[in-house]
């Protein structure tokens, strides 16, 4: 079992059964039948209660069971059993358990346990309960209903904006709008990197994509020979997709975190080569010959077979337990005298052993995250590191990481990704341009379309502050970027704009740029981008607000009027500690903070709603209309979850917050059924859609 079953509070609903509620959230995503033999009644019962329930007119829409599983099971994760939340899916438990600890950590954004639920059966309504659901089902009617877009329709309009054409020098990596976040290639690439995404990439002259790449999947595993079912046909569909993308001048790129763990009671045999152990995970010790071979081997096997491959993205410091300094500390008995650089710098180096015996030509970019003080890393072990990398080895650096900043009186550093405090930070500066010196060619890793600070729209237009990073990053000698991270890959204008500056250098100009892209217009948006740009800069920033806080689903979180002890979790569930996510800022600067941003940013969406009469306008106006709602709901919450800790004294205030988020809610609902895009991330799935929004626009109906 992946995640450990606890009792905890589950919440209230405003559909007076729990059956109603799988029911309302799974209908016409999976088959009715499905739906049937989980809550133990007939399809024609199904059939019924949806209607009763007011989704008689919702189209089937079951590729939201298969492409947006994430949604369903965050929505369902605290309503049914293991068992009918997979019978549910229509998977395997193994196959479930599989999904929680591939798909970016998302058994860790579930909140690393499952909680308690008892069946959940079909049962007659009682008379009561029937004229709930009538009264209940005239607005689900009018909410769930209307909807313009389907369900990832997301490249069917043609992109009026003028296409950039020609090569231009440097790389610019992006990770696939629509990709997989665990593995990728069991299913034909396709039905995620289309090419209509290919030739928006090449528009906008991107030249790279990655995709993660698990080595158990792609080569044999020795030690346990289940992991590498179906390796061969997982390489065909990769070579597929090299040569489908290199028509559009794209290569791509695998990040690759090894030598994964192995569950120790998987171990068996292999006891001897396990080093460092902890929760349930054991190490593959790469002092060991014969893991430095089964490493070296796998890859050279890859890239034999899949010779053109463009590239392997490491990361050697992370949340996946690899070799054993991955943390920094260890408990093995053989890397004890080892440094956490010698033992990440190994690990590039004997892949690149594999990839030259190979024959191949593919690339190796060392990512240095986690090569930093957040993994109790000094500046002089990071420059010893490189030291010990090869020079064929490239570097890159995450731009922004460690750079000071000041919010609200506040002073903090940036750890992770931000758009509103563009890099470099100094030891980004010291670590990019001593590689450099060490004759490596350099990467920045650099967020342009979103982040954690918003990443519910494709893009937060802000295009100011891209620019000055660029700008930033050009001085010390940056040509290479990694411009996403899992989330960001939409090929928007902001790709664009970094290919342009890459084309033009100094002759750059920016308005020049505005015109391209926005006509006749370009100066009133860039005016209305202004104030983007000002009022982001106010973000209140941290790694807590970036991963817990309410901003990360909006209004897609439910609200209740009990107290809940529940700790939020990584970019999902938001509960009541908003002492977590507001830290490091006091309760009244963080909502400050939030109120300065906001101010600014609706001064630019006034510029910009008397000329949102054109297809690229109108989305630049929907998108930061979206953000707005994101950081309002955030404030909102806090407030709220504040209040209801205040107890009496907190009431009055609680239902002015309440219809507030009601009003918002029902404004971001607009917003989806003309957009498909909004509330779509690649790691994530759906935050959210026209039920999730319903549900809660029901619920906090009941809190005034």
């Amino acid at each position: 079992m992946i995640a450990e079953i606890k009792k905890v509070s589950i919440g209230s609903s405003p559909f007076p059964t729990q059956w109603q509620t799988v029911l309302f959230h799974s209908y016409g995503y999976v088959p009715a039948k499905r739906i049937a033999d989980v809550l133990h009644c007939e399809v024609s019962t199904v059939e019924r209660e949806a209607d009763r329930l007011g989704l008689a007119a919702v189209p089937m829409a079951y590729e939201m069971g298969i492409r947006s599983y994430i949604t369903l099971i965050r929505r369902l994760w605290y309503l049914l059993p293991y068992e009918q939340l997979t019978e549910l899916l229509g998977i395997s438990r193994e196959e479930l358990e599989k999904r929680l600890i591939q798909d970016d950590f998302l058994a860790v954004k579930l909140g690393s346990f499952k909680p308690f639920c008892q069946d959940v059966r079909y049962t007659p309504l009682s008379h009561e309960d029937l004229e709930k659901t009538v009264k209940l089902s005239s607005s689900v009617i009018r909410y769930v209903n209307g909807r313009k877009a389907a369900f990832f329709d997301f490249f069917s309009q043609a992109d009026q904006r003028k296409a950039l054409i020609g090569t231009i020098d440097g790389k610019r990596i992006v990770h696939g709008y629509l990709s997989p976040c665990g593995d990728p290639f069991a299913v034909d690439s396709e039905s995620y990197m289309p090419d209509s995404l290919l030739a928006s990439y090449q528009e906008q002259g991107i030249n790279g994509i990655w995709l993660h790449g698990l080595l158990s999947a792609l080569s044999p595993y020795p030690f346990d020979e289940t992991f590498s079912v179906g390796y061969e046909a997982r390489r065909g569909r990769l070579r597929e997709l090299i040569e489908r993308c290199a028509s559009y001048g794209i290569k791509i790129y695998l990040y690759m975190n090894e030598p994964r763990s192995l569950p120790t009671e998987r171990v068996g045999k292999y006891g001897n080569l396990i080093g460092h152990r902890e929760r349930g995970q054991g190490c593959l010790c790469l002092s060991l010959r014969a893991v430095q071979k089964y490493l070296y081997e796998a890859v050279k096997d890859l890239l034999e077979a899949v010779p053109d491959l463009g590239g392997l993205i490491t990361i050697t410091m992370s949340e996946n337990p690899t070799h054993c300094r991955y943390r920094t500390e260890t408990n093995c008995p053989h890397c004890r005298e080892i440094s956490a650089e010698y033992s990440a710098a190994r690990v590039n180096n004997i892949l690149l052993k594999a990839i030259r015996d190979s024959g191949s030509q593919t690339e190796l970019i060392a990512n240095l995250w986690g090569w930093s003080s957040f993994m109790k890393w000094s500046d002089e072990q990071i420059l010893r590191g490189i030291d010990l990398l090869d020079p064929a080895i490239s570097v890159m650096c995450v731009s922004e990481y460690d750079l000071p900043i000041v919010k609200g009186g506040i002073e903090s550093r940036i750890i992770d990704y931000s758009i509103s405090n563009p890099g470099p930070s100094p030891i980004t500066k010291t670590v990019l341009r001593y590689a450099a010196g060490k004759s490596h060619r350099v990467y920045a890793k650099i967020q342009i379309n979103n982040s954690w600070e918003c990443s519910a729209v494709p893009y937060l237009p802000v295009y100011d502050l891209v620019y000055q990073h660029l700008v930033n990053l050009q001085d010390i000698g940056v040509k290479n970027y990694m411009l996403t991270w899992t989330l960001g890959g939409y090929p928007s204008p902001m790709m664009g704009l970094v290919t342009a500056y890459a084309a033009q250098g100094d002759s750059f100009c920016l308005d020049a740029w505005y015109e391209t892209v926005y006509g006749e217009k370009a100066a009133t948006v860039h005016q209305a981008v202004l104030k983007f740009c000002e009022g982001f800069r106010a973000y209140p920033f941290s790694l807590d607000h970036l991963y817990l806080s309410p901003q990360t689903w909006g209004p897609g979180n439910q609200w209740h009027i009990e107290p809940d002890e529940k700790h939020s979790t990584m970019v999902c569930y938001a509960f009541d500690d908003y002492e977590h996510w507001i830290s490091p800022y006091p309760y009244d600067i963080y909502c400050s903070q939030y109120e300065k941003l906001l101010s600014y940013w609706k001064e630019g969406l006034v510029l910009l709603e008397p000329i949102a009469d054109d297809p690229v306008i109108q989305e630049l106006l929907a998108f930061a209309q979206v953000a707005a709602i994101h950081w309002e709901f955030d404030v909102l919450h806090t407030r709220y979850a504040y209040e209801k800790q205040r107890g009496e004294q907190g009431k009055k205030r609680l239902v002015s917050l309440a219809k507030r988020a009601f009003a918002i809610t029902e404004e971001l609902l607009s917003l989806v059924k003309a957009d498909s895009r909004i509330g779509y991330e690649a790691s994530n799935h759906y935050y959210y859609q026209e039920r999730i929004l319903t549900e809660n626009l029901l619920q906090l109906q009941t809190l005034f």
